[in-house]
């Protein structure tokens, strides 16, 4: 008899992050029983000890497929390869910063089969110590944008009434559901994410999850993120990062080019420009962040 499907296709990129990334293999195995998964493991271009691991890894657990690429093409082309290679029902994308501290592929399981519109389901990301770390946002339109560029959506009151694109603790949007949600833990049945060809190759890191479930919503499919269940991300205080800073404003003028009404764009960068030029004077030159500096300076100059 042929062998059945696994139930979910856990997905991860590995890039540089051995220990880590151990760690997050084996709270998977160990935590997760009773359920059938498969994972897949994409490396790139790895210059640590992760190749040696994983290959390790592989000889002493099941159902673990392991493909080494010699570059680094980006997070939303890698997820593509794994999911050309998943048999599962359901992609499960996992950063490998990640910890499983329950049952949640079993716990999960028959919640997503009673979810006829699923585009993309998430759960509760916590912090080291445990605490509720944000994971989620509302799309972006002009309004939060503004918000976000001028940090109105930080201010404590007002930040538990209003939407804010950019994932916040005490957002609206955890009330009524995200949006979108960070890509840390991402379940996708498979033949929905086939349908949209998966994600935007064009985008290398950084909202490529808020562009995914986006173009779901355009088909109808919901995002449900489910605060029952709770996973621990140690990587979600990383978000100050010069990549991370530029690379957002980058994929967000590239989300305003490839989906929303071309006479936005200037109102867009003019935004962007603005906020980019205050971040610049109060984090880079008044408190002398040279990180801030640098990287508010490209992002001025994205927005030209």
């Amino acid at each position: 008899m042929p062998k059945s499907k696994p139930a979910f296709s856990v997905v991860v990129l590995s890039h540089n992050t051995s220990k880590i990334l151990r760690d997050c293999l084996e709270s998977l195995y160990s935590r997760n029983k009773n359920v059938d998964f498969e994972v897949i493991i994409i490396d790139h271009n790895s210059q640590d000890d992760s190749i040696k691991m994983l290959s390790d890894f592989k000889k002493t657990h099941k159902n673990f497929t392991l493909l080494v690429r010699k570059d680094n093409p980006g997070f939303g082309v890698g997820c593509n390869n794994a999911a050309k290679l998943a048999c599962g029902e359901y992609l499960v994308f996992l950063n490998s910063d990640t910890l499983f501290v329950e049952n949640t592929l079993k716990n999960i399981k028959n919640k997503l089969i009673t979810q006829p519109n699923l585009g993309v389901y998430s759960i509760k990301l916590l912090n080291r110590d445990q605490s509720f770390q944000p994971s989620g946002g509302s799309f972006p339109n002009l309004v939060n944008l503004f918000m976000w560029q001028f940090a109105i959506d930080d201010i404590p009151i007002l930040g538990n009434f209003v939407k804010s694109f950019h994932p916040k603790e005490n957002s609206a949007s955890y009330k009524t559901g995200p949006d979108w949600v960070t890509g840390a833990f991402m379940v996708v049945p498979k033949k929905v994410y086939d349908t949209v060809d998966g994600f935007d190759e064009q985008i290398f890191m950084y909202t490529e999850e808020m562009e995914l479930a986006y173009r779901l919503s355009l088909l109808g499919k919901q995002v449900v993120y489910d605060q029952g269940e709770k996973l621990i991300h140690l990587g979600g205080a990383s978000s100050g990062s010069y990549l991370a800073l530029t690379s957002e404003v980058k994929n967000i003028i590239y989300f305003w080019q490839k989906h929303k009404p071309a006479w936005q764009l200037p109102v867009v960068k003019f935004i962007i420009a603005i906020g980019s030029l205050l971040r610049l004077l109060f984090f880079g030159i008044i408190k002398q962040n040279e990180t801030s500096k640098k990287a508010y300076r490209e992002c001025f100059r994205l927005s030209l």
